[in-house]
């Protein structure tokens, strides 16, 4: 398992940030991963449109607070994140079935 620490460094320093990139933000520690879906010149400053890629969430920062993601990274991630759902989805489910248990209950006895 590796950590976000060992991640945070651009894959290559001068490599610029191009549409379908995979990226965090530096300000945020790369605490979501975003795709690159938009590159947009304002005033004569790069403004690179995100897209989350496991939330539902799009987002705009400049280029120099923007760090691509490696792909060993990326991977640990969406796993990391299939692994929270899959954790919410099986703790729900026992309630799921008491409130069934419960209706059927009420059900009877009416």
């Amino acid at each position: 398992m590796y950590s976000r620490a060992a991640y945070i460094e651009r894959v290559d320093f001068m490599s610029k940030i191009n549409i379908g990139d995979i990226v965090g933000r530096k300000s945020y520690d790369s605490d979501i991963l975003f795709k690159v879906v938009d590159i947009k010149n304002e005033d004569g400053k790069d403004t690179i449109v995100l897209r989350g890629i496991c939330y539902r969430l799009e987002a705009d920062a400049p280029e120099a607070d923007l760090v691509i993601q490696k792909d060993a990274y990326v991977r640990e991630y969406n796993e990391k994140m299939i692994n929270k759902v899959n954790v919410k989805i099986r703790c729900s489910r026992p309630s799921i079935h008491r409130t069934m248990k419960k209706i059927l209950s009420w059900a009877a006895h009416k």
